[in-house]
């Protein structure tokens, strides 16, 4: 399994493991050896970005998982949906009545994908950041269905082991009739109401009263503006998806345990992708602070702590192959996912603390992060990883009103 490396740290005659792709444009081919000027344009124009290298000598070593299937399935996904809301907001742009749009190819596409990730069970929810020519909505709708259904998938899981435990195998055939259908459609459509809204995405604009009234309310006209042919529930989790578990979402501050397990699930889901996008927030939270401030930090009263605990599982912070800063200064590769804890992977203790590659009689593990070890995470990438050991800050209290609602808040917390 090929290393992850950020653009500064390349060197001439590394080969890439994959494609690296911007904005769904190859700009390097998978294979490619990489030359001093190919390094040069990378630092200059992508300082941030991270590529797949391979490393013939831990490979032959370590047993990696493979995520690379995962990464493919997460792709497909969200550009084939990302195109079908595009499409709605063609309709929407042109004044057209959504009736008229063609609603049975959606359904399709929705169970096209449900067959697939059914077929092609994830293990780890990874979604694109290459960007969509549909612009930032239809991309973020793209993702937010991946995780809804991913997540949807991984609930209908959990709760059938549960009455497994509780029930016997005759009285549970029941139980089994869980319909993703309408969180799919549901988690596609949530933000259809704000196709109008685009102007406000553009960079440096700045935002109006009535602009933040229409944000306010793009849950209540967006569900009207449904068709009634779409299923009951799917227009109920376009009306109620940003209401927070606590009580202090919008625009009604309804309480999550009163709202369906289907607007919960696209609650997080939305939230997540909006904390982590690089086209709506200036600064995007790394998905290793969104998980972690969702789950554990100050804003974990606002989404159900079950469905957390099950997003947790699914959603991996620190992808295959990341060189992880440990405490004492050397650096873990991540060979594998925790289930049970996303923010103790399973690492190999690789390099020392100038980065140097570890000769294989001194590499240390597989071995689970903290998990009877005295194995900390330090730092991932730029980013310190301090807060994983701090004490939960208490959640903040939420004003009321169209005041609370702006671009930075809409969707997340």
């Amino acid at each position: 399994m090929p290393l992850l490396i950020n653009s500064l740290e390349l060197q001439p005659g590394m080969r890439l493991a994959e494609a690296f792709l911007h904005r769904g444009r190859v700009m390097l081919p998978g294979g490619k050896t990489l030359t001093g000027d190919d390094i040069d344009i990378l630092q200059r124009k992508y300082p941030e970005i991270t590529l797949r290298v391979g490393d013939p000598v831990l490979d032959s070593l370590i047993a990696f998982d493979d995520d690379g299937r995962e990464r493919e399935i997460a792709a497909v996904v969200t550009q084939q949906i990302a195109a079908k809301v595009y499409e709605v907001q063609l309709k929407i742009g042109q004044q057209t009545d959504l009736s008229g749009l063609d609603f049975t190819g959606m359904r399709s596409s929705v169970a096209a994908v449900m067959e697939y990730l059914k077929a092609n069970p994830v293990s780890a929810a990874l979604i694109s950041r290459q960007g969509s020519a549909a612009g930032y909505l239809a991309d973020h709708a793209g993702n937010t269905f991946y995780l809804a259904m991913v997540l949807g998938a991984a609930v209908k899981d959990y709760v059938v082991r549960e009455r497994q435990r509780q029930t016997s195998a005759s009285a549970l055939s029941s139980s089994l009739a869980m319909d993703l259908l309408p969180l799919g459609l549901g988690a596609m459509l949530m933000d259809v109401a704000m196709t109008s809204l685009a102007h406000l995405f553009a960079p440096g604009y700045e935002l109006t009263p009535e602009d933040r009234c229409a944000i306010f309310n793009h849950p209540l006209a967006g569900a009207d503006m449904l068709p009634d042919s779409l299923p009951a529930a799917t227009k109920m989790i376009v009306r109620w998806h940003h209401e927070n578990f606590d009580g202090t979402g919008y625009p009604h501050r309804r309480p999550g345990p009163s709202l369906h397990v289907f607007v919960r699930i696209a609650r997080i889901c939305d939230a997540f992708d909006a904390a982590t996008s690089d086209k709506l927030y200036r600064h995007p939270k790394s998905p290793a602070r969104a998980l972690w401030e969702m789950a554990a930090g100050p804003f974990r009263k606002c989404y159900d702590p079950v469905l957390m605990k099950v997003f947790s599982s699914v959603i991996q912070p620190f992808p295959i192959g990341a060189k992880l800063r440990l405490t004492d200064g050397r650096l873990g590769v991540v060979v594998k996912y925790n289930r049970k804890s996303a923010f103790h992977p399973t690492v190999v203790v690789a390099f020392d603390e100038a980065g140097n590659q570890l000769p294989p009689d001194r590499l240390e593990g597989p071995l689970s992060v903290g998990d009877g070890n005295d194995l900390r995470l330090d730092s991932f990438g730029s980013e310190s990883l301090g807060y994983l050991a701090e004490v939960p800050p208490p959640a903040p209290d939420r004003p009321e009103g169209p005041a609370f609602c702006d671009l930075l808040e809409s969707a997340y917390p």
